[in-house]
């Protein structure tokens, strides 16, 4: 893939107390990238949120969320303004690396249309033991579902060509939209792959996660776009 452009999509809320420190990494990093063009696009609740005049101070773009609460409405706001060839998603806790981003888009360049940042190759700081088990829980039974052997579907930190958005409208609205993006990705035929990418703790701020909820939520999302992609693979392979 040939990339010209990149949009850099980030949630936030409430992440007054992390967001400068990620946007100053993550416009050293892309200041490093002079081949590729980039915008980045912070999306919010609100712009009353504390979040929004930092991320103005530091170059980026911001948009209200106007879908709705949780990470998947933010992410389609995001889509949907987005001018770049390859979108880049990660999170405003301080927790991935935006350095890291380099290696996405040469991995892109070299046949992948989505690349996830796994945290199994990587490693990370802030995996517990319940949200290391979820996260492995919920890996697996996505890869029996659709047949990959993907060891990281949930970690925020993805780029991948805009195609794999282009006119989406989640079913999630929270955390699960990780599962449905990928889904997306496979169900167009394209490469999905994966780069070590390691995880933080992140350095400020709150938690928007909830174990039970979120959790509930993603075992959805694998079951519902895992029998999706098996029911189309089913009539596609139909004689006519």
């Amino acid at each position: 893939m040939s990339i010209r452009t990149v949009s850099v999509v980030i949630p936030a809320r409430n992440e007054e107390d992390t967001i400068g420190e990620v946007l100053d990494r993550l416009n050293g990093a892309v200041a490093r990238l002079s081949r590729y063009r980039f915008e980045t696009i912070l999306v919010v609740d609100r712009m009353d949120d504390p979040t929004v005049e930092i991320a103005r101070q530091k170059g980026a773009r911001v948009m209200v969320n106007d879908s709705g609460r949780g990470k998947g409405n933010a992410l389609y706001t995001g889509f949907r303004n987005a001018a770049g060839d390859v979108i880049v998603t990660f999170d405003s806790d301080g927790s991935h690396h935006p350095e890291d981003i380099g290696r996405f888009l040469e991995e892109m360049e070299n046949g992948a249309g989505l690349v996830i940042g796994s945290r199994v190759l990587g490693g990370s700081d802030d995996h517990n033991v319940i949200r290391l088990f979820a996260n492995g829980l919920f890996t697996m039974l996505f890869s029996i579902l659709f047949g990959t052997t993907l060891m990281d579907t949930l970690n925020g930190y993805k780029a991948f060509a805009k195609e794999v958005v282009s006119g989406y409208r989640p079913r999630a609205r929270g955390f699960d939209v990780e599962v449905e993006i990928v889904a997306r990705a496979l169900g167009k035929g394209l490469n999905v792959s994966e780069i070590a990418s390691h995880e933080d703790r992140r350095s400020g701020g709150r938690m928007k996660s909830h174990a039970i909820r979120d959790g509930f939520h993603i075992l959805t999302a694998c079951l519902r776009e895992g029998l999706k992609f098996r029911i189309r693979r089913l009539f596609r392979r139909r004689p006519a």
